[in-house]
């Protein structure tokens, strides 16, 4: 059978009531799926993991036997990558604290609508199948790396190296052992048209014409650094890549076209989701969309490259992810939410960090959904950051958010209004929200004309 198709999928319930197991086996069943197995106690569920391998695992928290559903998760998580989707009628927030920490791919609360339940089980299955083709890549990636013709070095922030590969070790006639703690100057003699480069710049990609070996060997190269950047924007190291001139216009095509592929793929992956949720919540279908073209808007007023716009785009466009294990009555709940239901809806950042952390973007998605709640004096959810704690991405479409919410309908309330979104976030600016990005925000509206469609 074909990867998508459902019957293909391994389906593990874990429930001990007879009416609810009676549902769910007809609803997964009106969805195609397949339920290889029913049991009642986590130790059965654990007994028939190890047995069946399954795809997914459907798992109520209270049950009989020695440990709950969420021990049980734990367990399994422990010894395979297996997601699963916790339906439960446990609303108290230290049992879901205890469930969000075993990372489930849905949280659902009984009793089960078969439409949430597609949803949940079709972006867990899509989620899962992403990470493992990401950790092949991972593999597949290092070993391309040892093997590759061109020369590769690693350098922390005191430039002093801390990897290289056979073909560095070849081209520098130094043993690994013996590069490894040295400084990259020390131990190449690059020229470029007879000036030597001592590398100051670490940030810049930097080209010369050959180097000089041990032996004394005059070798043309292609030479280039890159810093490396973690997910809090700053630099952690650099990579420096020799290769041989003849090489490198058929290597960067390849990785040209690689990388079209890749973003092609993570662009589905990310429209996918935010089509999921909006099958969900259809009376605000349209908000991340409009929410990230704002983002988008202030992000090019303000001159960020180009690569942070479509991070930042990007992150806008399923900024509220999150919001795929929150009941449906809930999102579309007509009248004031309840504190319980309110702290349920502010989980949704932290859902949302917990389906995207695990898979490798080209930017930092997972932190600006993490983030996009926080406000400038701490008073924001869910980690209370304040100011520059806070990514520009999150900063920039928290405004926006804010700005969408208001001048549009909701279930509990009528549009209010572009100028009242605007006066909201003027009233706020440098308190809550970022005074630079308020202040394109305004331009973009009063001055430029921006309008959301």
């Amino acid at each position: 059978m074909c990867d998508y198709c459902p019957m293909s999928k391994k389906i593990l319930l874990v429930e001990d009531d007879k009416t609810t197991i009676l549902l769910l086996h007809k609803f997964i069943e009106d969805l195609g799926y397949h339920i290889v197995k029913t049991v009642a106690t986590g130790e059965e569920a654990i007994r028939e993991v190890i047995k069946t391998s399954p795809d997914l695992v459907l798992m109520d928290i209270v049950l009989g036997g020695e440990i709950d559903g969420i021990d049980t998760t734990r367990q399994i998580n422990e010894g395979y990558r297996i997601p699963v989707i916790y339906i439960t009628s446990s609303t108290d927030s230290d049992t879901l604290k205890r469930a969000l920490a075993t990372n489930p791919a849905a949280y659902i609360v009984k009793p089960a609508d078969k439409k949430e339940l597609k949803s949940a089980i079709d972006l867990a299955l899509l989620r899962h199948e992403m990470e493992e083709k990401l950790k092949d890549s991972e593999l597949r990636f290092f070993t391309i790396l040892n093997s590759i013709g061109d020369a590769v070095f690693v350098m922390d922030t005191a430039d002093q190296i801390t990897y290289v590969n056979p073909i560095a070790e070849r081209i520098t006639e130094t043993t690994i052992n013996k590069l490894i703690g040295r400084r990259f100057t020390d131990v190449m003699n690059i020229q470029y048209d007879g000036v030597y480069s001592g590398l100051d710049d670490a940030t810049e990609d930097i080209f010369f014409n050959y180097f000089i070996s041990k032996s004394g060997k005059k070798v043309p190269v292609d030479f280039s650094m890159s810093p490396i950047i973690d997910f809090n924007g700053l630099r952690s190291g650099s990579v420096i890549i020799l290769r041989d001139d003849t090489e490198r216009v058929s290597s960067e095509l390849k990785l040209k076209d690689s990388y079209i592929q890749i973003k092609k793929a993570v662009d589905g992956i990310i429209r996918a989701m935010a089509q999921t949720l909006e099958t969900r919540d259809p009376y605000t279908a349209g908000h991340q969309r409009r929410v990230a073209d704002i983002a988008q808007a202030i992000a090019r007023e303000m001159h960020l490259q180009e690569k942070e716009i479509e991070g930042i785009f990007m992150a806008g466009i399923i900024h509220d992810v999150g919001k795929i294990c929150i009941p449906s009555e809930i999102l579309s709940k007509p009248g004031r939410l309840s504190p319980i239901e309110f702290d349920l809806i502010k989980t949704h950042p932290q859902i949302g960090y917990d389906i995207l952390k695990t898979i490798e973007f080209p930017w930092p998605l997972a932190e600006m959904v993490y983030q996009h709640h926080e406000w400038l004096n701490g008073s924001g959810y869910p980690r209370g950051l304040i100011r520059d704690e806070i990514l520009l991405g999150a900063r920039i479409i928290c405004v926006a958010d804010v700005v969408e919410a208001m001048a549009s309908d909701r279930p509990y309330r009528a549009a209010l209004g572009v100028e009242n979104a605007l006066a909201e976030i003027i009233d706020k600016k440098g308190i809550l929200f970022d005074r630079d990005v308020v202040e394109i925000c305004i331009k973009l509206f009063r001055e430029l004309n921006y309008r959301m469609i």
